[in-house]
């Protein structure tokens, strides 16, 4: 385990917003991260289960790059979370598997500009925290930036702040992040006609394979 730290690049919302989601944590539960020795150091796409509202900055802890999360357009809708979604540079992606060309093109354009993106490919919070299966445009969408795709599991966060969106303290959150997957490790080819469902599947097949730490209270 190691303490949390993030380096910001100068943009104020992003410093506000971690400094907030911070207080938030230490007020609520206690965050521990496992596997910092699998972090890549330039870009990355960070795949990880989808639990919480709180999943998209606790994933930022991990990565000294610039980070934005890939989410449900609807929420760039609000007239307040609208301009505050588009300032934390988060990409727009429709519900289904079509016309989401323009997420396509901003995940490429951010992991080139040197920004690790985040992507849950459950598509919406888990009921239960079990992973749901993954959707398979965003297997496809984590395949084509070209770069490592990080899995990163997280424990707890269903306790913290679950789908009824009550906020409970007192808890233990764990974030584990897994060994990197370099895109030919599950790419079964761009003739293949399950290719992009095979990738999401081989994604969240790693997800799984990521348990919690073992904690010794003492």
């Amino acid at each position: 385990m190691k303490i949390r730290y993030f380096k910001f690049p100068g943009r104020l919302i992003y410093k506000g917003w971690f400094d907030l989601f911070c207080l938030v944590c230490d007020s609520f539960g206690r965050i521990e991260l496992y596997g910092y020795e699998n972090i890549p150091e330039g870009p990355c796409i960070i795949i990880g289960n989808h639990v919480s509202f709180l999943d998209p900055m606790a994933m930022a802890f991990f990565h000294e790059t610039l980070i934005c999360a890939v989410a449900r357009d609807t929420l760039m809708n609000g007239r307040i979370s609208g301009p505050f979604f588009r300032h934390l540079n988060a990409i727009p992606v429709k519900r289904g598997e079509s016309g989401n060309l323009n997420a396509f093109r901003e995940v490429l354009r951010n992991v080139k500009g040197g920004s690790s993106v985040i992507i849950f490919p459950e598509g919406t919070r888990s009921p239960d925290g079990k992973l749901q299966p993954g959707k398979a445009g965003a297997g496809l969408i984590a395949i084509k930036a070209g770069v490592p795709i990080l899995p990163i599991r997280s424990f707890g966060f269903e306790t913290v702040l679950p789908r009824s969106n009550k906020l409970r303290g007192g808890r233990r959150v764990s974030l584990c992040a897994g060994k990197p997957i370099m895109p030919s490790e599950i790419d079964p080819g761009k003739d293949h006609p399950d290719r992009a469902q095979i990738i999401v599947d081989a994604i969240m097949q790693r997800l799984a394979q990521i348990k919690p730490p073992r904690v010794c209270e003492v």
